[in-house]
């Protein structure tokens, strides 16, 4: 089995106390044992770093805790696919479904890989759920 998987799915793994950590923890379990396959777009390590980023700079974490986070979800060893492949998919869903183009690549991708996408953002899931099949609430896992 394969999904893919973006930023705000696996900062669950790091946020504890955020909605679904739980069935974001199984599914990185999975991932480790090898029961599935997670693949991102080459954008991942530039919403994780920004999303820690922005909780040190709001004191959520301190700034050790943010690199160590940034070091362990970047070295986990998820595929990062090649955006390039995916632009002008990226661009059309963006369009059609007045979605971000960030939160596009990662179904984008979805499309082309034909699997899953699982997200931490309610709000993407929310707007997505009823027109993109594809998409997947972390929670659901």
């Amino acid at each position: 089995m394969k999904a893919v998987i973006d930023a705000s799915a696996a900062l669950k793994w790091q946020f504890k106390d955020e909605e679904a950590s739980d069935a974001a923890t199984t599914l990185l379990g999975d991932f480790v044992e090898g029961k599935i396959e997670l693949i991102t777009v080459t954008l991942f390590p530039y919403e994780i770093l920004s999303a820690l980023s922005v909780a040190i700079k709001r004191g959520r974490i301190t700034e050790a805790i943010g690199q160590k986070a940034l070091t362990y979800l970047t070295s986990l060893g998820i595929e990062e696919k090649i955006f390039d492949d995916l632009i002008g998919t990226t661009f059309k869903i963006a369009r059609k479904h007045h979605l971000s183009p960030y939160d596009c690549a990662y179904i984008a991708l979805a499309e082309k890989e034909e699997c899953s996408f699982y997200t931490g953002d309610k709000k993407l899931f929310n707007a997505a759920k009823v027109r993109l099949a594809r998409v997947k609430w972390i929670g659901s896992y």
